[in-house]
């Protein structure tokens, strides 16, 4: 990459943004919400489970219930049950067997991991053509209704007054001195990820070069880490009814390819890479540009940076300043979309 032909950033006046209008709360305040509905949640899954397992006795068994085994869904369809290697969890999440932390993850750093991988997006060049979105879907047969990435959609400025404006109020005139900004989001693979503490049965954890993962064989389904995780980037696959998120399509970082959001992005807004090499993309970005992250105030680390973030959109301290215009995916990520 070529950074002379990147303007400066504009330093940023906050830290995070936000996607409501109720004061954040604290780390320990996350966690403890997540634990505390994912209890609920777990009893509602078995009860859910059970449901299931009565309707495909009903009729004849899952592969037969139209209704539980849409064709298109694919996950246990057995017409596309071949071996092609996609059916072994562990050899796609972990093929090199990097250690992997539930806890503690302050001992990643003193283990000095060969990579650190992170993801960089430059929102002075997102175009907010939902390239990522589509290509994020079809790598990793994301179900309808549910996003591993999306993008928000922010406007900056006021009204202000203009004798030549086309807004006319008690007969003064007014112009909008506004800005649109496309913000993409995603799982921020944080370094101290409070979504993976909650889990009760060990389903997500972190690798040791960075990757927040979930094996879907183990986890329950119970919602816990959902709810934990501040950012909605965690959701309930409608299909494989586990917890379903962002993997950095690590099923390709693992291969030396980069992720199909960013292969994908016209107006090369994401830049992925190894912090842990100085001389990656995205170490001379982060040496380079300020840079923000969302939601640094809980203190979760996030590896997702940010440059050319308003500081209005950034700052969390005053939901009034911030206004988000429309978001293409309606924010389905939310524990209501499991109902």
């Amino acid at each position: 990459m070529d950074n002379n032909n990147i303007p400066p950033a504009e330093p940023s006046g906050g830290e995070s943004d936000r996607q409501h209008d109720e004061p954040l709360a604290t780390r320990g305040q996350v966690v403890a919400k997540g634990v505390a509905l994912g209890l609920g949640l777990a009893a509602l899954s078995l009860g859910r489970q059970s449901g299931r397992a009565q309707a495909a006795a009903s009729t004849g068994g899952p592969h037969l219930d139209p209704t539980a085994n849409m064709s298109w869904e694919g996950w246990d369809n057995p017409q596309l049950q071949v071996q092609d290697g996609w059916e072994k969890w562990q050899t796609i999440l972990n093929p090199e067997h990097l250690p992997i932390y539930h806890d503690q993850f302050e001992k990643i750093d003193v283990a000095r991991p060969r990579h650190h991988w992170v993801m960089v997006i430059d929102l002075r060049k997102c175009v907010g053509c939902q390239s990522c979105t589509v290509a994020c879907k079809s790598e990793n047969n994301v179900p309808l209704g549910v996003y591993r990435t999306w993008v928000d959609v922010y406007q900056e400025g006021r009204t202000v007054p203009d004798p030549a404006g086309d807004i006319v109020v008690d007969g003064r005139r007014y112009q909008m001195d506004v800005n649109v900004m496309n913000v993409p989001k995603l799982c921020n693979h944080c370094d101290d990820p409070p979504c993976v503490e909650v889990c009760p049965v060990k389903a997500t954890y972190k690798r040791q070069d960075g990757i927040v993962l979930v094996d879907p064989e183990v986890c329950i389904g119970c919602g816990t880490c959902i709810n934990a995780c501040p950012y909605g980037a965690r959701y309930m696959n409608p299909v494989s009814h586990t917890a379903d998120k962002c993997t950095f399509c690590v099923e390709r970082v693992d291969q030396g390819l980069l992720p199909a959001c960013v292969l994908s992005c016209v107006g090369r807004a994401r830049v992925f890479g190894d912090a842990n090499d100085p001389q990656s993309d995205v170490s001379r970005l982060l040496a380079d540009y300020p840079h923000v992250v969302r939601h640094a105030d809980l203190g979760t680390e996030p590896q997702v940076f940010y440059i050319g973030m308003s500081g209005e959109i950034a700052t969390a301290d005053d939901p009034d300043i911030q206004h988000m215009v429309f978001t293409y995916t309606s924010n389905a990520n939310s524990i209501a979309a499991t109902d």
